[in-house]
């Protein structure tokens, strides 16, 4: 059994190597949450280290904390609704966790990063379409709309066009588990400031804006708890932030439909 000493230890020496450039003191938040997924993802790991034994167990943790999560957040009970809250607050806790499990029994896999990047969309869908429908809870002339809403935010959140032609572009055979994603021309090429120009640079600046991290996340969860604890009429607020939510997943996803096609174009015709 590894001692809880070194399992926090070697978590903190890898996540702050590997986020040096997003966890540090000009992002004071962003290390604040982060020392928090670490120091509960350490004690998780040291509690469970005899029963759990598959890192992409912990994934499906993950994706079910944070879809059951979210639909608590419209539930009428009060209790439930906090539960919700912290469910998705703390999430990311599994997130951190399911790595250092992996690297520590050496079971890392091109299907365990697929399984965590696509768990990240389903969390990320679920909770918008949730916010969405309890903000509908205060327009219910409007609440006809919620289907629609809720395919747009799932259907723009799954980019299947253009993961299939990033990773038809990173292998000649997609399907090739020694292919490094991350290092093939298709990225490169993304964040190249040279190969890249108008929307695409736009689409780079947009694209933090109420975007999945954990402030933004976390800022929305605000809004929900004020509008819930205190005797504030945020009807307008939530309005605002929902219309600003389907409108950045429709930009999102046309200018990534838009920089896969004109990189793969380029490539294509390079080849």
């Amino acid at each position: 059994m590894e001692k809880y000493n070194k399992i926090r230890k070697t978590m903190y020496s890898v996540q702050l190597t590997r986020w040096a450039h997003l966890i540090n003191i000009k992002s004071p938040y962003t290390l604040i949450k982060a020392v928090y997924y670490m120091e509960t993802a350490s004690l998780f790991l040291f509690i469970t280290q005899k029963i759990i034994k598959s890192p992409n167990f912990i994934t499906f943790l993950y994706a079910l904390t944070g879809v059951m999560g979210a639909f608590l957040l419209n539930s009428s009970q009060e209790t439930l609704f906090y539960i919700g809250i912290f469910m998705v607050f703390t999430k990311g806790t599994f997130d951190w966790a399911d790595g250092p499990l992996a690297r520590r029994l050496n079971k890392t896999s091109f299907l365990g990063h697929s399984l965590d990047t696509y768990g990240a969309h389903v969390i990320d869908s679920a909770f918008r379409v949730t916010f969405v429908y309890y903000t509908l809870g205060y327009y219910p002339d409007l609440m006809f709309l919620f289907p629609v809403i809720a395919f747009i935010l799932l259907i723009t959140k799954f980019n299947l066009f253009s993961d299939f032609l990033y990773y038809k572009n990173s292998a000649e055979n997609p399907l090739d588990k020694g292919k490094k994603v991350r290092s093939n021309e298709f990225e490169e090429d993304l964040k190249d400031p040279k190969k890249i120009k108008g929307i695409a640079k736009w689409y780079y600046g947009y694209q933090s804006f109420l975007d999945a991290r954990a402030r933004s996340i976390d800022f929305l969860l605000l809004v929900l708890i004020i509008d819930t604890m205190f005797d504030y009429n945020l009807s307008k607020l939530l309005l605002t932030l929902s219309v600003l939510i389907i409108l950045r997943a429709i930009v999102m996803y046309a200018a990534g439909v838009y920089l896969a096609f004109k990189v793969y174009k380029g490539g294509s015709t390079n080849g």
